[in-house]
């Protein structure tokens, strides 16, 4: 083997865990900037003010339409595209929280955190292979954030247990779209894709969309439900 190839083969073994680290940051700062537009809109009074509960309604029917739309046609955007689509899913769930959990912006911060303490984690120690040990430091970690957070801000009961769920849903959507973040790094070595940070947005998009993708599924579910009781009626 000469040299040139296993310079090759080291940077195929890197870029996994360099990529997996830029995604895992640009999800953490999607949440945060999330968590910044759920108190700009709670500290301004705006939806209160200038906008009627049904516009609210609208916004959270859009920003789930569009998060199952576009998870499903995700890797035909281009980078500009994935941008706007990312700000504008971020904008939509925060004016939508800061109307109907007014505390979202204390749960994504946690969330935002324990994302970025396993970007550093698994940037300097070098891990983008297996799958429990850092699932597991992601939940832990996650978990010791939101002990941390709400320790701090005092938070109620409520928000003790939803942070905690949230911690573990999304450890859980991680966990199920692993493939798909390899499968970006994989494109990524046949050139499919432009650089690294664009291959990196794509998965950050992929595990913020997750979430909205487990609600709409989780209120499909309910409403079928729903349906079937309401038939069983029928005489």
């Amino acid at each position: 083997m000469g040299p040139l190839a296993a310079i090759r083969i080291r940077q195929i073994a890197f870029i996994p865990a360099t990529m997996l680290s830029l995604t895992y940051w640009y999800t953490a700062l999607g949440l945060w900037c999330t968590a910044g537009i759920i108190w700009l809109t709670l500290y301004t009074h705006f939806l209160i003010t200038h906008v009627q509960p049904v516009v609210v309604l609208w916004i959270s029917a859009l920003l789930l339409g569009l998060g199952y739309g576009a998870v499903t046609c995700l890797s035909r955007f281009g980078t500009v595209v994935a941008t706007l689509i990312y700000i504008a899913i971020i904008t939509l769930t925060g004016v939508s929280l800061a109307y109907l959990f007014s505390s979202g912006a204390t749960i994504f911060v946690i969330v935002g955190i324990m994302f970025s303490l396993n970007a550093l984690f698994i940037f300097y120690l070098n891990i983008s292979s297996g799958l429990f040990r850092p699932l597991i430091f992601m939940a832990v970690s996650g978990i010791i954030a939101a002990i941390v957070v709400n320790s701090l801000v005092a938070s109620s009961t409520m928000v003790w247990i939803v942070s905690m769920l949230t911690v573990l849903v999304w450890t859980l959507i991680t966990a199920l779209e692993k493939s798909t973040l390899h499968g970006y790094a994989r494109m990524l070595y046949h050139s499919e894709f432009s650089s690294l940070s664009r291959c990196a947005l794509f998965g950050a998009l992929t595990l913020y969309l997750g979430i909205i993708n487990a609600v709409v599924t989780l209120c499909r579910y309910i409403i079928l439900m729903i349906l079937e009781i309401l038939l069983s009626f029928r005489p």
